[in-house]
């Protein structure tokens, strides 16, 4: 296995670990109805990779995460990516819908 190669084990609950701290996630709301996520590669990992835990493990209707910007003394990891400090606040909701089709119609 080469040392740039990530293995993801979904048993194990020890999290996704990245050495050089490259996991780097920027929000931005860009007007009332525009929001831009931008994710480093090691970020869309990380990210990917709690969201698959939280559905197969720990999901609830209306249990919900904060990731809040990181500051200097408070560094924000919540999801397998650092927010950056210029993030707004992200807030990932667990809901139960109906098929796509019953909003289409």
């Amino acid at each position: 296995m080469s040392e740039n190669q990530i293995v993801i084990n979904l048993s194990d609950d020890s999290g996704l670990q990245f050495p050089n701290k490259d996991n780097v996630g920027l929000i931005e709301v860009l007007n009332k109805d525009r929001i831009m996520i931008s994710l480093s590669k090691n970020a869309m990992i990380g990210l990917g990779y709690h969201l698959i835990k939280l559905a197969n493990r720990n999901y609830e209707n209306g249990y919900h995460i904060h990731v809040d910007a990181c500051e200097r003394d408070y560094l924000s990891q919540v999801l397998g990516f650092f927010s950056h400090p210029d993030s707004a606040e992200l807030i990932i909701c667990c809901s139960d819908f109906d098929s796509i089709n019953s909003y289409i119609k």
